[in-house]
């Protein structure tokens, strides 16, 4: 069998138990025995394993702790689950070996295992389950409806700030042209500043380079061993040494580059002597334009290449205003559009959801039937896709949208009610029966039914015990009960017994065969002593199932 399944529990030191071992196969397990004998201990056990509040009672006296212990076996990995009791009242919790959390317990065992007696039905007396189940059970996800979802989120709140932001720049619209206007003015280009900087530098030192420049020429050309006359006579020299050695001639060449360049030295020196002059208005102008900058960078509390970016946002804030009717007008289409995509997702949703719940209240309602509720009426409340209308269906989540609730009346002529409102336990453990037959999936979890059939005999016990073997035939089922028909059918039979003696209560388990099997069977039908008939009966249901 796929899917979830416990293997093995024990049980230490835990009310009237001492020591209890019990190991359950696939299909179905049905625990049985006298009441008071402790089955009902069994289960508490599991309940305990799921994070259920522990008391210090449940400590055997005389023990340190009590401890319940379970192996599971999960897509073919086991997991192991401890609980430690101890009679402070405090308990400890075990996942494969490592000390956990209860928080973390009560998340991992209720995906191994689900426990329902007569009045605890978990699931399917919370409504907000009730539509989850139906859709598992149809195979249907919610998937493109939550995108769908998503994309008109989405699209609402691009308008939305888009709206904000074109609004914002039409208030803002003077304040923000005079900004752009003085960043514009300013002439403001990357390294602009340090430009500024340099050209000011030049400015108020025009005097002395134009002395340094002077002297440079001076040097070049008039000194008393000028740099042209000592080339002049170098290369005089060499000219005179290649007469006799040619390769001479190379050095002669240098010799000459090196004149020209010196020539061209001296030309771009006194083009840019020329330049040097000191000339207070324009030493104003390049003062005033730093001065500019700087204030700028204090006042938008930003450097040069912050105010480049804040003349680009501006820029594209008013260009917003011009282009913003378009643009909005583009995104409120992209929100109907997204609209219509969510809208049209969900009608077709609830109509495949309708369509299915169509054919499964009538089976629900036939196995109702034949478990002795005749006049019950199982049905589903949902909204009607042709009755909703457009606007609220945008305005709601899926949650809101795909609400629905499971609807019962147990008595013709009456009308349906919420399944959380029914009252009777026996009627809600057959409703539930029948739900989870139908539940294909059982999210592969072990199902336990605690006393489920209390209450109920004769040919309604019957389908009880069949519908717990279809149940079995999905999922691994453990059954605590008093019916014979829904024993007789077990693939593993286990039996609760309690003996007293010095003193001493204790409980104990085991697994019956072959006369062992039929005499409980025997003891269910007919007390403590059976008659023969009561037996041959009980022989022939065990040979049945052989």
């Amino acid at each position: 069998m796929a899917g979830e399944m416990i293997e093995f529990l024990k049980i230490s030191s835990m009310a009237i138990i001492d020591e209890m071992e019990v190991e359950f196969s696939g299909g179905l397990n049905c625990i049985t025995g006298e009441t008071g004998a402790g089955k009902s201990l069994v289960i508490g056990a599991l309940k305990l394993l799921m994070g259920s509040k522990a008391g210090k009672e449940l400590v055997r006296p005389d023990r340190k702790k009590a401890t319940i212990e379970a192996l599971f076996c999960s897509c073919d990995k086991e997991i192991t689950l401890k609980r430690e009791i101890y009679p402070s009242g405090r308990s400890r919790c075990y996942i494969d070996g490592d000390l956990a959390s209860i928080s973390r317990l009560s998340r991992i065992a209720p995906g191994l295992i689900n426990i329902y007696g007569q009045h605890q039905y978990q699931d399917l007396l919370d409504p907000s389950w009730h539509m989850p189940i139906l859709e598992d059970m149809a195979g249907m996800k919610r998937d493109s409806i939550n995108r769908a979802w998503k994309d008109l989120l989405y699209a609402r709140q691009r308008l939305c700030a888009m709206e904000k932001e074109i609004q914002a720049s039409v208030d803002e619209k003077e304040e923000q042209e005079f900004s752009l206007k003085e960043i514009r003015d300013a002439d403001i280009s990357e390294g602009m500043e340090d430009r500024l900087r340099q050209r000011l530098d030049v400015a108020l030192s025009s005097a002395d380079l134009e002395r340094s420049s002077l002297e440079a020429m001076d040097q070049i050309y008039s000194g008393p061993v000028s740099m042209t006359d000592l080339c002049a006579q170098t290369k005089k020299i060499l000219s005179s040494m290649m007469d006799h050695d040619p390769e001479i001639s190379e050095l002669y060449k240098e010799m000459a580059d090196i004149s020209a360049r010196i020539e061209g030295v001296s030309l771009d020196l006194r083009k840019r002597m020329n330049t040097y002059e000191s000339d207070p208005e324009y030493i104003d102008e390049l003062e005033g334009r730093l001065r500019h900058v700087q204030d700028l960078k204090a006042k938008y509390r930003t450097d040069e290449p912050g105010l480049l970016d804040i003349a680009r946002t501006l820029e594209k804030r008013l260009g917003l205003i011009v282009e913003g009717k378009e643009q909005i007008e583009g995104a409120g289409q992209a929100v109907e559009n997204a609209g219509k995509t969510y809208e049209n997702a969900i009608r077709a949703f609830l109509d495949e959801r309708a369509g299915f719940s169509l054919g499964l209240c009538r089976r629900i309602n036939a196995d109702l039937k034949e478990m002795g509720m005749s006049g019950t009426k199982f049905g589903v409340r949902q909204k009607n896709p042709k009755e909703m209308k457009k606007a609220i269906v945008n305005d709601c989540s899926p949650t809101e949208n795909l609400d629905g609730e499971f609807m019962i009346t147990t008595n013709v002529g009456q009308r349906m009610l919420p399944l959380s409102r029914i009252a009777s336990g026996g009627e809600l453990s057959r409703i539930m029966l029948a739900i989870k037959v139908q539940q294909r999936a059982l999210k592969e979890t072990t199902q336990v039914f605690d006393e489920i059939d209390s209450g109920i005999s004769g040919q309604t016990s019957i389908m009880i015990a069949e519908k717990l073997r279809d149940i079995s035939k999905q999922a691994q089922t453990i059954v605590v009960t008093h019916l014979h028909q829904v024993a007789s059918l077990a693939q593993r039979h286990i039996v609760v017994s309690k003996t007293s003696g010095h003193n001493i209560t204790r409980t104990g388990v085991r697994l019956v065969y072959d006369m062992d099997r039929v005499m409980e069977l025997a003891r269910m039908m007919g007390g403590v002593n059976p008659s023969p008939t009561v037996i041959k009966h009980a022989r022939e249901l065990v040979d049945m199932q052989a």
